[in-house]
């Protein structure tokens, strides 16, 4: 063995991704969002979505942000709270989101990936 532990280190790779990256969380990245960007913005890009990629794949991320308890890790946007009625007006607007904003996608685009996150998406049960 000539030097066991160590390993050869391509510097020019370690400084291109020498950076931060965006939260896995973020649709779209942070930088994306502006005081600018508004509702009719929001079904316009649903639009151009559509007619530039009218049988594309789609992910989609539904925001739960209800805990138990606070981690203190956590940089989401979450609510600690067993308050079950504010859970259900949460839940009753998700699904209104949900129905409107389904009915602007084109129903040829296939759903490949949900994202369940923002708090303890086990809060919930099914």
């Amino acid at each position: 063995m000539e030097n066991p532990g160590k390993f050869d280190v391509d510097l020019a790779l370690l400084q291109k991704y020498n950076q931060p990256g965006p939260r896995y969380t973020s649709y779209p990245t942070a930088p994306q969002f502006h005081s600018g960007f508004q509702g009719g913005n929001y079904e316009e890009a649903i639009a151009v979505s559509n007619r530039e990629n009218p049988e594309g794949e789609l992910s989609l991320y539904f925001h739960l942000p209800f805990c138990h308890s606070l981690c203190y890790f956590c940089g989401c946007n979450m609510i600690v709270t067993r308050n079950a009625g504010r859970v259900e007006r949460y839940l009753t607007y998700l699904r209104k989101e949900i129905d409107l904003v389904s009915k602007q996608i084109n129903p040829r685009r296939e759903v490949v990936q949900l994202h369940w996150g923002g708090g303890t998406p086990t809060y919930l049960s099914p």
